[in-house]
């Protein structure tokens, strides 16, 4: 029982640590910033709070998806559970620190779930293996990946294009200010959605390979309340994140703020806009997205409304990033379990 208690409490610690990596990486507040809504030190207090508040009230649908429903429902074994979360802090942190690049957790998470899962026969798994993975969530997964930065582009360039004829027929440059007045007003109240439905579909990332444990099955008593045991891993996940924002964020939050595209409160609420109907519906359908997809997708599309000038070679690394990500993360899955299966 007590070393039960004690493998329960280091993988609630290490899934700790890797939603503190997720949100060292975490970009959802970048436009407000880069329109001077926010100051950096705002953006990551408000948006660490509303992350908590996102985890633990949306992030149970996109846990279940990634965490068993990727591995046709076979219960991951302790070793394989640590090993998936170690090679994820390691290449979140990593890229987070050096380069300040936005990675894709989703695609961190399921690089490093089939990595480990196709490895596994290796050190005496014998029922797991390649086709132990199901390959049509794959798929569905993948297919998430590719649709959501192009509806984002569309939402969001199809937005600022009907701003900016608004704004052609202001009248004076007071009336032009008054609009862009309002654009940052409902820039905050989007971020706030944004950074809700992120809370959600990141938090999957971090503790999903925890929810198929029986410890979090059912529900415990506090007093007459009964809550589902399953909160307990988000709201660690949640208070990860959160934190991650915090102290190591700023540094992902001004390479979209700056480094893409300049914008405008207009420019960045149309963004904004397209980042939280593609995530929040997202999330509700249990779809484990990337919403650092859909943000680059969304400043390249305001960038490309407004022909401004968009930082391509930024794009680029970002782009690579997304690419290697995968593989790296199997990778890192693969040698992480060869080091610690012996372990378990």
């Amino acid at each position: 029982m007590a070393a039960d208690l004690l493998i329960l409490g280091s993988l609630l610690v290490i899934g700790f640590v890797v939603a503190f990596s997720i949100g060292g990486n975490d970009e959802a507040m970048a436009p407000a910033v880069g329109a001077g809504v926010f100051t950096i030190r705002a953006a990551v207090l408000i948006g660490g709070a509303i992350t908590i508040f996102g985890a633990v009230f949306l992030g149970s649908n996109v846990s279940e998806k990634v965490g068993s429903e990727l591995v046709g429902g076979a219960a991951l074994t302790t070793g394989m559970i640590f090993a998936i979360l170690i090679s994820m802090a390691i290449w979140l942190l990593v890229a987070s620190v050096t380069k300040g690049l936005p990675i894709s957790t989703t695609q961190c998470i399921v690089g490093s779930v089939i990595g480990v899962a196709i490895s596994a026969p290796f050190f005496g798994y014998s029922e797991w293996g390649f086709n132990q993975v199901d390959w049509y969530v794959v798929f569905e997964i993948f297919a998430g990946w590719i649709l959501s930065p192009i509806i984002g582009f569309l939402i969001s360039a199809g937005m600022f294009a009907a701003v900016r004829r608004v704004q052609e027929r202001a009248r004076g440059l007071a009336d032009l200010e008054r609009q862009e007045r309002l654009a940052s007003y409902g820039l905050a109240i989007f971020l706030i959605l944004t950074s809700m439905s992120r809370g959600g579909n990141d938090v999957a990332n971090a503790v999903s390979p925890l929810v198929n444990q029986e410890a979090f099955s059912g529900t415990i008593m506090f007093g007459p309340l009964a809550i589902p045991a399953l909160v307990i891993p988000l709201l660690v996940g949640g208070v990860g994140m959160a934190l991650g924002l915090i102290v190591v964020g700023r540094k992902v939050i001004r390479t979209l703020a700056t480094e893409v595209v300049t914008l405008s409160p207009s420019s960045a609420l149309s963004a904004s806009v397209s980042v939280f109907l593609v995530m929040f519906f997202g999330t509700l359908l249990g779809l484990p997205l990337s919403g650092t997809h859909v943000l680059v997708a969304g400043l390249i599309a305001v960038g490309w409304v407004a022909n401004a000038p968009v930082q391509m070679k930024q794009v680029r690394e970002i782009i690579i990033s997304w690419i290697i990500t995968i593989p790296i993360a199997g990778a890192l899955g693969v040698g992480v379990f060869a080091l610690i299966h012996g372990f378990f």
